[in-house]
């Protein structure tokens, strides 16, 4: 690999830079990454976040440091390089507005979306960027409630917050198939005490609106239903389901017409199963698994654009094999509904047949 720049050599090592022996983690950036990274950009000064300043005055333990997860995919801390690449995939107004991210107008069952804080003078508080992940029951009206929420820093790989929630609402269906949790779940969390039950999503929302500010980057995947459920407005957001819909349909596309999952994208794009079959979503693998997927996207701009190319091929296949198929079911059903306008008329001509003879 040839460099053209000290610049390009910088930032390949700062990208490389937790890349330790023995660790299982894909982030092998490609060069495209290396040119399309400016050099003001990425000499552009970090947030001053918590995160952020703790990596800069840790770097060496932070670039050692391997959370155990218990998934062995997860990545260590990532470099500074990182937030820069992030920084480019913050979602404009009109990518949020279409995505349906809820505003500060916005209004749900008498509950108002709260921003996040504005930073604080001489505070290291809060952090860069956060990715979260929620799960849901549905409570009567067939409103949904939050019952679990994870929080994970996206620069370190560190779980700051991965708690059990008490659904604020009367719970119709606990969706234990994709939640695991039902109220003996609940209570056997209440006297453990190891485990913490947040008082609603007004408790989850506080605890996350004391690790951010209005400067924080939240990412998810599909992260508008997140910031519902929490009720909280956010204006520096990423999120992993527009990176993989764009890199198939582009950036231009008012709305996708289709969209991945996080298990199919985890599956096709990093060789990642999550949510396996008969096993209750885990949000914090999630949460992990959209990280991963996210810097995966971020890293891999070329690899990520010939996915794009060919997910794309196979929708437009798919796509017309769905319009044949209904081209042929509404033949067969004119010719059905022929066929039974013909035999009625049939039948009424007998009938004068028959009256006439009488």
């Amino acid at each position: 690999m040839v460099f053209d720049t000290p610049h390009d050599l910088g930032l390949h090592m700062a990208l490389h830079s937790n890349q330790q022996p023995g660790t299982s983690s894909r982030l092998v950036p490609s060069i495209g990454v290396i040119r399309e990274v400016g050099k003001d950009e990425l000499n552009a000064p970090l947030p001053g976040h918590f995160s952020t300043i703790w990596w800069r005055e840790n770097k060496d333990v932070a670039l050692r440091e391997r959370p155990d997860h218990g998934y062995p995919w997860a990545s260590p801390a990532l470099s500074q390089a990182i937030y820069a690449l992030l920084r480019g995939e913050l979602l404009d107004s009109s990518r949020r507005e279409s995505e349906g991210f809820p505003s500060r107008n916005t209004n749900s069952g008498g509950y108002a979306f709260l921003p996040l804080p504005q930073p604080r003078a001489g505070r290291r508080g809060k952090y860069a960027a956060l990715v979260i992940d929620c799960e849901m029951v549905a409570i009567e009206d067939n409103v949904q409630d939050l019952v679990s929420v994870s929080v994970v820093d996206f620069l370190t790989g560190r779980v700051v917050l991965n708690s059990l929630v008490q659904p604020t609402g009367r719970v119709r269906d606990w969706r234990m198939r994709v939640t695991g949790v039902n109220p003996a779940v609940l209570r056997a969390a209440k006297q453990d005490p190891n485990q913490t039950v947040l008082a609603g999503w007004p408790e989850a929302r506080a605890r996350i609106l004391a690790l951010a500010d209005a400067e924080t980057v939240l990412i998810g995947h599909a992260l508008p239903n997140d910031l519902k459920i929490l009720r909280i407005a956010a204006d520096r957001v990423a999120d992993s389901v527009v990176l993989v819909a764009q890199a198939a349909f582009g950036r231009d596309v008012d709305r996708f017409p289709r969209r991945w999952g996080l298990k199919t994208a985890c599956q096709e794009l990093i060789g990642v199963e999550v949510q396996r079959k008969r096993a209750a979503h885990d949000p914090l693998e999630d949460a992990l698994a959209t990280r991963e997927l996210l810097v995966w996207c971020l890293t891999h701009p070329e690899q990520l654009a010939l996915w794009g190319r060919e997910a794309r091929r196979k929708y437009e296949i798919e796509a017309e094999e769905r319009r044949e198929r209904q081209r042929i079911e509404a033949l067969k059903r004119a010719e059905e509904k022929k066929r039974l306008e013909e035999e009625a008329e049939a039948e009424a001509a007998k009938g004068m047949l028959v009256a006439v003879a009488m």
